[in-house]
């Protein structure tokens, strides 16, 4: 959380393995789940690979009262962009970490466990973020519950909800509890002013 000018800017990332599902949860988000009085932008900024993957990130800005404003990011998938995706991290406020429920992505959500547990240790800011577990892709066959993905992963510390980005199943219910959260530490005095 940063002041400047008397705004206090907030950052929450989307972060998961290749086609998790984070760009299609925030796309959702912005056209469902977000009152359009709060967007800055007309549409989610996307750098894009020629097949659709996000190149880098993905970017959309909210103005959710006259001095708060909230950027929200999603993070490329693939491990030859571990560095950029180590750079979104600094100063981040929330993480949703958007997992894939198919048995068959364990080891790849393992991965990215990892390097999120890396960041916690390394990354400025990062040990102070609120983290939310998406566990996406509940409405496909052979999925984890979310209680045994957070298991599986060592994630069960934190709050999970099951979710489809494709029909936004819980992501409103999510964005609403990670920003309350986000608003209980600015009311409790944790954002710090920048000179």
């Amino acid at each position: 959380m940063k002041v400047v000018n008397g705004k206090t800017y907030l950052k929450i990332v989307f972060f998961g393995t290749a086609l998790a599902g984070k760009t299609t949860t925030l796309k959702w988000l912005f056209r469902n789940g977000i009152p359009d009085e709060f967007k800055l932008a007309e549409k989610v900024r996307c750098l894009e690979t020629s097949f659709g993957q996000t190149l880098f990130f993905d970017f959309t800005p909210l103005q959710i009262s006259a001095d708060i404003i909230v950027r929200l990011y999603t993070t490329t998938g693939q491990n030859y962009y571990t560095m950029t995706r180590r750079l979104l991290f600094e100063d981040v406020d929330g993480v949703f970490f958007v997992a894939d429920s198919r048995k068959e992505e364990l080891e790849h959500n393992r991965e990215f466990v990892r390097e999120m547990r890396s960041f916690q240790k390394g990354v400025a800011g990062m040990d102070r973020a609120e983290i939310i577990l998406l566990c996406n892709k509940q409405d496909q066959e052979d999925v984890y519950s979310p209680d045994e993905l957070a298991a599986l992963l060592d994630l069960s510390e934190y709050t999970r909800f099951p979710a489809s980005a494709l029909n936004g199943t819980n992501l409103r219910e999510a964005f609403v509890l990670m920003i309350s959260r986000l608003l209980k530490k600015i009311h409790d005095g944790e954002a710090h002013a920048l000179s």
